[in-house]
Parts: C-alpha cells; sequence; structure tokens
C-alpha cells in the first residue's frame, strides 16, 4: 500500500488524469464517428411508396429468374430430341408414286417458297398485330369498386414507432427512433368516405439502436410488459372525393382516438395518403406529451435527460380484402 502511494506521485497523478481525459475523449469521437448511426428519418408517404416499389421490383426479378430457368429447362430437355434435316430427305422432282399433295399439303420446294413470300409480305395497313399495339394502359378503378374492408399488406413496409430527443452521458444530444412492424391494421370504405380505421401496435417488440433503452422501456417509460398495446382509432369519417394516384396525394388532418399506457385520449394526426398498385399507402405523425398519458421518463446513469414531448408516427400499407 505504501509502494503504492509512493509510486504515485504529483507528476504520475497529472499524468494519469491526462490519460483518463484522451481515453474518454477517444469513447466519445468513437460513438460520434463510429458506432452512433444516424437515427432513421421521419415516418413519410414517400418512403412508403418506395418500400412499395422495392417490393414489387424484387417480385418481378424473381419471375424473370423463375422464367429464365424454366427455359433453361426446356433448352436442356430439348436437347436430347432427334430433329431430322429437311435437306437429308431425298426429294424428287416429280412427287413419289403413289403420294399426292392436297390443298394442305404442298411439297416441300413449294412450302419453302411459300414461307419466303410470307415473310416478305409486310401487314396491310388494315392489319394490326400484338406487338405493334403493345400493352394496354390500366384503367383505375372507380371509387365504389374499391369499397369494402381493407387490412395490411405484405407489400412494402409498413410500421408505428417513436421519436423522442433525450441527453446521454459521455455523448449528449440525440433523437431515440424506435419502431415496430408487429401490428394489426383495418380500414373501411363505403365508395365515398373512410369510415373506420384501427391500427394496434404491439409495444414490447420495438426496436432501436440501443438494447438497453429498449429494456429499459419494458418496465419503465412505456412500461410495455404491462401496457404491451397500444390502438388507434378513427372517430371521424375521412371523406375522398378522388383517387390519390401518381402525383395527386391525399394530405388531411384527421380525429381519432390513442390508448397508450393504459390511458385514452382524443387526438389529432396529420396523415397523407395515395393509391399505389392496388394499395392504399398512408403515413402520418402526432406529438405526444407524456405527462398526457401517464408515462415517467426512463432516465437513469445513461439517459440523463428526456424530452417532455414526442412523435408517435406510423407509414401503413392497405390492400383490399377478397
Amino acid at each position: 500500500m505504501l509502494a503504492a502511494l509512493k509510486w504515485l506521485t504529483p507528476r504520475r497523478l497529472i499524468l494519469l488524469a491526462a490519460l483518463a481525459g484522451v481515453l474518454a475523449v477517444a469513447i466519445i469521437l468513437l460513438w460520434h464517428f463510429v458506432l452512433r448511426g444516424d437515427p432513421p428519418p421521419p415516418a413519410s408517404l414517400q418512403a412508403a411508396v418506395q418500400s412499395v416499389r422495392a417490393d414489387q421490383q424484387q417480385a418481378q426479378q424473381t419471375q424473370a429468374s423463375d422464367a429464365d430457368t424454366s427455359d433453361a429447362q426446356q433448352q436442356q430437355a430439348s436437347d436430347g430430341v432427334t430433329v431430322i434435316d429437311a435437306d437429308e430427305q431425298d426429294y424428287s422432282d416429280e412427287p413419289s408414286e403413289g403420294v399426292s399433295y392436297g390443298s394442305d399439303q404442298q411439297p416441300p420446294e413449294q412450302q419453302q417458297a411459300a414461307q419466303e413470300d410470307s415473310a416478305a409480305d409486310p401487314p396491310s395497313n388494315g392489319e394490326s398485330t400484338e406487338q405493334s399495339r403493345g400493352p394496354e394502359p390500366q384503367s383505375l378503378p372507380e371509387l365504389p369498386e374499391l369499397a369494402g374492408l381493407w387490412t395490411l399488406s405484405e407489400r412494402g413496409e409498413s410500421f408505428v414507432g417513436y421519436r423522442i430527443d433525450e441527453e446521454l452521458a459521455n455523448i449528449g444530444a440525440t433523437t431515440a427512433v424506435g419502431r415496430t412492424g408487429e401490428l394489426t391494421a383495418t380500414l373501411e370504405f363505403d365508395g365515398a368516405a373512410i369510415t373506420a380505421v384501427e391500427i394496434v401496435a404491439d409495444l414490447r417488440t420495438l426496436r432501436s439502436d440501443q438494447s438497453f433503452r429498449d429494456g429499459a422501456l419494458r418496465d419503465r417509460g412505456l412500461e410495455s410488459d404491462t401496457y404491451p398495446f397500444a390502438t388507434f382509432r378513427l372517430t371521424e369519417p375521412i371523406p375522398i372525393d378522388q383517387l390519390p394516384v401518381g402525383e395527386d396525394t391525399l394530405a388531411v388532418t384527421v380525429a381519432g382516438t390513442l390508448e397508450l399506457h393504459g390511458v385514452t385520449n382524443d387526438v389529432q394526426i396529420a396523415l397523407a395518403g395515395q393509391y399505389v398498385d392496388g394499395l392504399v399507402v398512408v403515413s402520418g405523425s402526432t406529438e405526444i406529451v407524456l405527462t398526457d398519458y401517464d408515462i415517467e421518463a426512463p432516465t437513469g446513469f445513461r439517459v440523463l435527460s428526456i424530452a417532455e414531448a414526442g412523435l408517435m408516427e406510423f407509414q401503413i400499407v392497405f390492400e383490399q380484402s377478397p
């Protein structure tokens, strides 16, 4: 013990303090520039539509790959078939005795000449081929055709999540973003208005970039082990005058209720929607004040402070039920 105290001279204490400071700075720099990833951008209609397009492109590539595989298999099968070359047949200038050619059957020389004449003759002006016409554009459905129940689609990316600012020890200000794709969603449309929407998210499956944060929310903050689900329900119909496709989007503020942490409050959600390839794609968000839902910010050794309010955000892809 005395030997250790003698070793800790003032100079060495200064060196150790400087080394500890350099190490702390190195850890912060490592976090900011290597370990820490930027939080995902806010939920948006554009990102939701892109997720649908990406799934569609992947499906087309899979179909093309399957078609190539099928063609290759057919080619391999045909390689085992013996084809008799017409040049190897012994045809005389005159039909063989006992052989006659009907109106639909001609000698090989005449058949070849007829095929060449047919290939050389272009189609008449009044004729059109399927290739020249090309695929006909698909007509958009009328609104009454879309009436009925719509449910969560497997195409595109659907999620519900949160976004809130926080202060981390030795790190500083950052934005915590957690999301889950474990949800159910239904939408009812009567041909003129969306009359009902229900979205239920399993908060136990929320995932962010920090596992310690996700674990803390199970028994603190959201207390997802005790209150596992968050539920949004539409309370006022959303009129639909025309189908929002292409550059057109539906941008409205909708009224509903949000049940969270055992508390149900009225909410207003800014929502954007679009009809894409037979799917209804929507995205929205609303501010959540923690005290409005009796949520106590889960601060601690690592999390020094959390903002009093955050965002609840979502993007959902619906498909029409048969």
